[in-house]
């Protein structure tokens, strides 16, 4: 009988979903196996997917500020990193002594130096590190030395997996680490209510954290105008016979096969879902956030996806929607019909970490 301890960090949802994936297909192929989940701010979510594991409520030390705009909170970013190294260390020391044979962490980079110190296997999984985000943030906030702190213990892993889009500045820092595999993407059953409409259906996704949370409010008013479009969203203020309300503590990506478009925060797991369910996207930006920059970026080169901006999305969608389904829609959508992406990382990592350990 194996056992593994898998790190979630308080930041986000897609990891999670992320996570579980590669839990579902290691059970595939061990059915024994055992899970422990350690983490905090989502353990209510992480109990709803991870139905037969064990938990631990442990805040695991990683989180970024965000100001209601979404972009970095500078002042509290660096507050909360200011004791970082002595924190960190003060963790390690005081873990428990883990019954495991491996850890999996989606960049708690403390798991690492744990996999060390209890002489099993530490794998990772993200598609990017936290050294790198808060390297791009200007000004900086986090000095050099916790920077090289962070990468420190990365280096302690023994695997670390990335999927497409990765920055390339991380798969070459860490290459002698790195096994670059596809889209993670979960088989899971659909958990929320089956959507019978025959208009126009679109998904409005917010972050973990409910950065969109105004802007939705605010673009909800214009929803009851667009009448052949039937609008999905769990922050939605206005109520309308073409808006659904999905409750809270759903999970907005179990939608994403049943909708003809996506438009929200250009987060990974969205963007990866929605590839695999071949739904195009309507990206939103957010100030100063590397990490959404950068996927925007390559999701518009691989045509799969486009940009609208914060302001179009408030007061504008009634011009801006109708324009685009006529438009670009068709072209977006042809591309996902016949993109080639691979869906199968969860899977690949599963076997790798498997094989890894006999």
């Amino acid at each position: 009988m194996s056992k593994a301890s898998i790190f979630l960090s308080d930041e986000g949802y897609g990891h999670i979903v992320r996570q579980n994936a590669i839990a579902q297909e290691l059970a595939k192929i061990d059915s024994s196996l055992e899970l422990q989940i350690i983490t905090h701010g989502h353990l209510p979510m992480a109990k709803k997917l991870f139905t037969n594991a064990k938990f631990e409520d442990k805040y695991n030390n990683i989180t970024w500020h965000k100001n209601k705009n979404g972009s970095p909170n500078l002042d509290l970013i660096e507050k909360h990193y200011s004791n970082y190294i002595p924190n960190t260390n003060k963790y390690i020391e005081e873990f428990p002594k883990l019954e495991s044979d491996f850890i999996i962490s989606d960049f708690v980079y403390e798991a690492f130096p744990l996999a060390q110190k209890n002489n099993i296997p530490g794998f990772g999984v993200a598609h990017f590190t936290w050294d790198w985000f808060f390297s791009k943030l200007y000004p900086p906030v986090l000095s050099s030395a916790l920077i090289k702190h962070f990468i420190k213990q990365a280096e302690l892993a023994t695997k670390l997996y990335f999927p497409p889009f990765t920055p390339e500045e991380i798969l070459v820092h860490f290459k002698k680490k790195v096994i670059q595999v596809p889209l993670i993407v979960r088989e899971s059953p659909f958990l929320g209510k089956k959507i019978k409409d025959d208009r126009f259906k679109i998904l409005i996704i917010d972050s973990g954290a409910i950065v969109l949370k105004e802007s939705i409010s605010k673009a909800s008013h214009q929803f009851p105008l667009l009448d052949d479009v039937l609008f999905l969203a769990m922050n939605s203020e206005t109520q309308a016979t073409n808006i659904s309300i999905i409750a809270q503590g759903e999970l907005l990506a179990d939608y994403i096969p049943q909708v003809d478009l996506v438009i929200g925060r250009a987060g990974f797991n969205t963007i990866s879902e929605c590839i695999a369910y071949r739904t195009p996207m309507l990206l939103l930006g957010e100030a100063s956030n590397p990490e959404m920059s950068e996927n925007i970026i390559n999701l518009k080169k691989s045509g799969l996806g486009s940009f609208m901006s914060l302001e179009d999305f408030e007061s504008n969608l009634v011009k801006f929607i109708p324009a685009f389904i006529k438009n670009e829609y068709k072209h977006l959508k042809t591309n996902m019909m016949d993109h080639e992406f691979e869906l199968n990382g969860a899977e690949i990592i599963a076997h790798d970490i498997l094989n890894s350990i006999k």
